[in-house]
């Protein structure tokens, strides 16, 4: 007899399991993604685009098959990562190289964003805006941060997410770069924006 509620016991704990497992999408960022970092400097205006974007959006297949995500209902989980010295410039190694160095990248080769809260604040057919909660960690620092999302549902099991962010370099105790013995110095203040092809 016990052996027998034993085995009724792991069955139903193992049903459970596969329940929430089979009811949780994960969606991969692939690469037709985009994000770039933009500043100001005393001498012009600078871009940086970001080659390389790894990470995944989770939600629950349920709101998924009904083909549209509504007021209130949220996104599980969201991690996104970049690599450092996959963020590259049109002006060259230089300036790339001086970025590196106010990202601390020998240190801390990675930027993330973890989600903690993420609720739909409107919400129509194929697309929804999300007040997106999470932390964001740059040159070792880790800040709260939120931000608006704007997400679409695409054909082919895919989805999209847009929108930008600005944060001041000395928040993350970071040095602003500057060029030619401080002559040509960058502002505080750059602005990340993205576009995340999710796909599942």
């Amino acid at each position: 007899m016990k052996n027998y509620r034993l085995f009724l016991l792991v069955f139903f704990i193992t049903m459970l399991s596969l329940s929430v497992q089979a009811q949780t999408a994960r969606y991969t960022i692939s690469d037709a993604s985009t994000m770039t970092v933009a500043g100001t400097s005393t001498l012009h205006d600078w871009t940086s685009e970001v080659k390389t974007i790894t990470g995944y959006v989770e939600t629950s297949d349920k709101l998924i098959n009904k083909g549209k995500l509504k007021k209130g209902e949220d996104i599980k989980n969201v991690k996104v990562t970049v690599p450092v010295k996959s963020i590259i410039s049109a002006r060259g190694a230089t300036m790339d190289n001086k970025t590196y160095e106010a990202l601390k990248a020998e240190q801390h080769p990675e930027i993330v964003f973890d989600l903690g809260e993420n609720t739909i604040t409107v919400g129509s057919d194929k697309a929804f805006t999300v007040t997106s909660k999470g932390k964001l960690t740059i040159a070792g620092k880790t800040k709260e941060v939120s931000f608006p999302v704007e997400g679409k549902l695409l054909e082919d099991n895919k989805m999209s997410f847009s929108g930008s962010y600005k944060l001041n370099m000395k928040d993350y105790d970071m040095v602003p770069p500057s060029a030619m013995f401080g002559q040509i110095e960058t502002g505080e203040e750059v602005e990340i924006k993205f576009e995340l092809i999710v796909i599942k």
